[in-house]
């Protein structure tokens, strides 16, 4: 597998999109990963919490709208996202190869009309589902959307909120497809179709769970991933001991 990650200020054409440069490159890697955000995602609407709880979570924030985070509360929010990247990574580096593509390879023949992709100008518009394939990761990522061509480019050109990389806890969050780079995608598969949401439902459970990235269940890992998480968690004593200070829906 070429794992080449080209220098950071060119512009690369990836599957006929041009992917300009940026400062967290053109691959994931731990260096650019939870790279801090002090600008809260949430907006809170201050009358929907009490002053008790309101007062207990200031804290986090440097000021009264509990928008701006803190320094204290940025720094205990990058450690977990850094833990929870080895972790994932370590997870990934144990999948074997040969297995991931058997399940390619079967979900792709439940669903046939799911073709390969090597242009996504030719889905410019088209409302469908897609599989994104890392197989450098052995994951896949199954979405749907009205653009689908849009819609991955989103993926390759955005990035998750700092404040949002955590789903669940450390010790179970799966990475955010949105916070790996264009081209640690390797293959695409799309499917145009008005039936995307039953399809991607229907592609999702024809998928082991240990091959996906997306997130599912409220942060609950299952199978073989929710066990090698939470093995390595105690092992290595990543859980940060502070972590109960972490908020519940990051």
């Amino acid at each position: 597998m070429n794992s080449f990650d080209p220098p950071m200020d060119i512009t690369v054409d990836h599957f006929g999109e041009p992917l300009r440069p940026g400062k967290y490159g053109h691959r994931l890697v731990r260096e650019r990963y939870a790279i801090i955000k002090k600008l809260s995602s949430f907006y809170p609407d201050r009358s929907l919490y009490t002053d008790e709880y309101w007062d207990a979570v200031s804290w986090r924030y440097d000021d009264e709208n509990h928008r701006i985070l803190s320094d204290k509360y940025c720094e205990l929010l990058r450690k977990a996202a850094v833990e929870n990247f080895d972790l994932n990574m370590a997870f990934f580096k144990q999948l074997d190869p040969a297995e991931f593509e058997q399940a390619l390879d079967a979900m792709l023949a439940k669903h046939k009309k799911l073709r390969p992709v090597t242009d996504l100008r030719t889905l410019d518009g088209v409302q469908g589902v897609y599989v994104m394939v890392l197989d450098e990761h052995r994951q896949a990522y199954v979405g749907q959307a009205r653009d689908v061509r849009k819609r991955i480019r989103g993926h390759w050109s955005g990035t998750k909120s700092f404040d949002r990389l955590i789903f669940g806890s450390p010790q179970e969050s799966v990475l955010s497809i949105d916070s790996f780079r264009g081209l640690d995608t390797t293959r695409i598969y799309a499917m145009p179709t008005a039936r995307s949401y039953e399809f991607e439902t229907k592609i999702v459970d024809a998928f082991p769970p240990d091959f996906l990235l997306n997130r599912m269940g409220g942060g609950e890992v299952t199978g073989l991933r929710g066990v090698f998480l939470a093995a390595e968690a105690k092992r290595r004593n990543l859980l940060p001991s502070d972590v109960d200070e972490l908020p519940a829906d990051s």
